[in-house]
């Protein structure tokens, strides 16, 4: 009874990129178009080898076939066939093959087990049975799960655009003073969305690239969810501030800012290399601190470190949910700002006359 078979052409890396069943034994292997298995490799004879499965012949009979060497071109005893298996035989060839790096010699006879692999000229062949042990079944990553391109609804990514898109038209004329023209109102309000269409149209070209994806609404959803996210942070902060009588929380403002910037950074990057994303996320981290350590680095040369001591805009008086100090408690605080004000004076003075040149 014949035993069932195939036989798997991989490639450098071992990855499979065929697999010839076997249909009969014994099986024929070289280039000749009368071969069971063709192989286009120049490097191997019309009939190069031939696969038997061996029913019980003695190992002593085989044991003695001429050819089988290792690789300083000592025989090797442990090339010759075992009963009950796949016996690999060569044919009158010039190149021979090699079995697990063992040397094989035209007419040699070796024993093929199914963990060993075989190359002949510069193909590389494994052979897989019935009798082998079947792997078990491994989970499949997410990362080789379909694209789901219709994660979200199709009416979701326009509402978000036209979303941003009033957001844009309400702060520029919160802004706009009524002595803008209509053509800077247009720019304005067209200028941030075609940026937001280059960047997602670039990280959608890299995501083609490495998975044949033009992904170009996943990127410009992820841009315009960021970027909505940012600019509302941007609005409610002060007014959270203003309503609590805390101006410290605007100190809180670059540091969302940077982490928004370094998240939105990572989601782009989720969807090129999946698999990657833990490594991605440690590096756009680690990119992130930097920057922070920079934002705290420029705010020695400012006013201060943990945000401004009073707010630039005021928002309606009915929004502030805490009572307010009387004038002369306010009129007392101005006092304490004095010194400061007028050390950092003095020093942005001395950095002025210090890069200038001196005149004399």
């Amino acid at each position: 009874m014949d035993h069932a078979a195939v036989i798997e052409i991989v490639d450098r890396d071992g990855h499979c990129r065929e697999v010839h069943k076997v249909r009969a034994w014994p099986l024929r292997i070289g280039r000749s178009p009368d071969c069971d298995l063709v192989l286009s490799d120049p490097h191997l004879a019309g009939a190069h080898a031939l696969l038997h499965w061996d029913r019980g012949e003695p190992a002593a009979d085989l044991a003695a076939a001429p050819g089988t060497e290792r690789g300083d071109g000592t025989p090797d005893p442990g090339a010759s066939p075992a009963a009950g298996g796949p016996v690999l035989e060569l044919l009158p060839s010039q190149n021979g093959a090699w079995l697990d790096g063992r040397r094989l010699a035209a007419g040699s006879r070796a024993a093929w087990p199914s963990s060993a692999l075989l190359q002949i000229g510069t193909t590389r062949l494994r052979l897989r049975t019935a009798l082998d042990a079947l792997p078990a079944e491994k989970p499949l990553n997410r990362a080789d799960e379909p694209v789901k391109r219709d994660a979200r609804p199709s009416w979701a990514l326009p509402a978000l655009l036209v979303l941003w898109a009033l957001m844009l038209w309400g702060a520029n004329w919160a802004a706009n003073d009524g002595s803008a023209s209509w053509v800077d109102t247009v720019s304005a309000l067209l200028a941030p969305i075609g940026v937001a269409l280059i960047w997602a149209a670039l990280w959608a070209l890299v995501t083609q690239l490495f998975r044949h994806w033009f992904a170009f609404g996943a990127h410009l959803w992820r841009a315009l969810v960021a970027t909505v996210a940012m600019q509302l942070l941007d609005l409610l902060l002060p007014l959270l501030g203003y309503m609590l009588n805390a101006p410290r929380l605007l100190a809180l403002e670059p540091v969302l800012m940077s982490v928004g910037a370094a998240l939105l950074l990572w989601w782009h990057a989720t969807v090129v290399w999946p698999r990657a994303s833990r490594r991605v996320a440690v590096g756009i981290g680690a990119m992130c601190l930097v920057g922070l350590a920079l934002t705290v680095g420029r705010r020695t040369e400012q006013q201060y470190w943990l945000g401004p001591s009073y707010m630039a805009t005021l928002a309606p008086p009915s929004l502030r949910l805490v009572s307010p100090k009387p004038v002369d408690s306010f009129i007392d605080g101005m006092d304490k700002l004095e010194a400061p004000l007028l050390r950092q004076a003095e020093k942005r003075n001395e950095q002025a006359g210090g890069s200038g040149d001196n005149d004399e």
